[in-house]
């Protein structure tokens, strides 16, 4: 029985072929207007309105599956060009901050080497950790600390001039009262006029030059340094500021001037702790 249906499956097989060769050899023989160029004519008639008819059902469809298909593309990619976006801010933050940090190195090289400080004297790095949360005092905190060798009163310089001093000592930290603390008070001189007087801080931040007599000649631009006298705990010759503004009344005895910090406090970041 099976070995029947086989011989048919076989014969079938054949006549099929025969006839596709056979019915392909009419076609190439015949001309275009033969019997297998007319039936594979009409043939095409009646499909051609149903694939036309299939194609616009299902063109919703594949429309639709399109746009699946190409939002979450969209996603993806929109994922990745932030996942971009935020790792070139962070490379471009940590290039900003690394070009900052060397200029501040620089300038803070260029102070050392300067021939303000005696060769006698130590420097100790340091990085600000954080600051006063009170407007009544103008102090911050350095990672450098009795460890390190600082003490009470060292004199705390940047690259662009005198930040404050120590004002408390512990193991691994210090507090700096800054130039600007209202209880900040440094001996200091105009040069080149060398007219001599107090750089004293204020509750506002602001900085002005003291006692300095009327009859010293100060004049606007002018800069304040140091004055080293015999016992300050600053050298000579540190810059404070610049001379913003003079004025003077009658009924006083000493100028009024108000002076412009070499140092911008507001960036104030790395530091170096003179060790007298």
């Amino acid at each position: 029985m099976n070995r029947r249906r086989v011989l048919q499956r076989r014969l079938v097989a054949a006549v099929l072929v025969l006839l596709s060769l056979g019915l392909l050899t009419l076609y190439f023989r015949e001309s275009d207007n033969g019997f297998a160029h007319r039936v594979q004519d009409g043939a095409l008639r009646v499909v051609t309105p149903l694939q036309e008819g299939s194609a616009r059902a299902i063109e919703p469809f594949r429309n639709g599956w399109n746009w699946v298909a190409d939002l979450f593309g969209a996603k993806s990619e929109n994922k990745r060009l932030k996942e971009e976006v935020e790792t070139l801010r962070a490379a471009v933050a940590e290039e900003l901050t690394t070009q900052a940090e060397n200029q501040e190195l620089r300038a803070l090289l260029d102070m050392r080497r300067g021939r303000i400080f005696p060769a006698s004297v130590d420097f100790v790095p340091a990085r600000v950790i954080a600051r006063s949360t009170t407007a009544w005092y103008s102090t911050v905190t350095i990672d450098v600390g009795r460890d390190d060798g600082v003490r009470e009163f060292d004199a705390v310089v940047n690259g662009q001039g005198l930040v404050g001093r120590i004002e408390s000592v512990k193991a691994t930290a210090s507090q700096v009262q800054l130039l600007t603390d209202q209880q900040s008070y440094v001996d200091a001189m105009v040069v080149p006029s060398q007219a001599e007087g107090l750089a004293a801080g204020s509750v506002t931040g602001s900085v002005s030059l003291q006692y300095v007599a009327k009859s010293e000649e100060v004049k606007t631009g002018e800069f304040v340094v140091t004055s080293g006298r015999q016992g300050s705990i600053f050298v000579r010759g540190i810059p404070i500021g610049q001379v913003e503004s003079v004025g003077a009344q009658e009924v006083e005895l000493y100028q009024s001037i108000t002076v412009t910090p070499a140092v911008d406090f507001r960036e104030l970041d790395i530091v170096m702790v003179v060790r007298r």
